[in-house]
């Protein structure tokens, strides 16, 4: 059985050749993100999002 907890969805559009997602209000706050910080796309025993340091 999945026990994965749902906490928010998004959008995806597209621009040219680049896909835009925008992030939650709910996300940027559990990662503590600001405008100018990064993501980070990992591959671990499915999609991982972190904040890179």
């Amino acid at each position: 059985m999945d026990r994965r907890q749902l906490i928010d969805v998004s959008h995806i559009s597209s621009k040219g050749s680049s896909f835009r997602i925008t992030l939650p209000r709910k996300i940027v706050q559990k990662l503590n993100l600001s405008p100018d910080d990064i993501i980070a796309f990992y591959e671990d025993d499915g999609i991982k999002i972190d904040k890179l340091q």
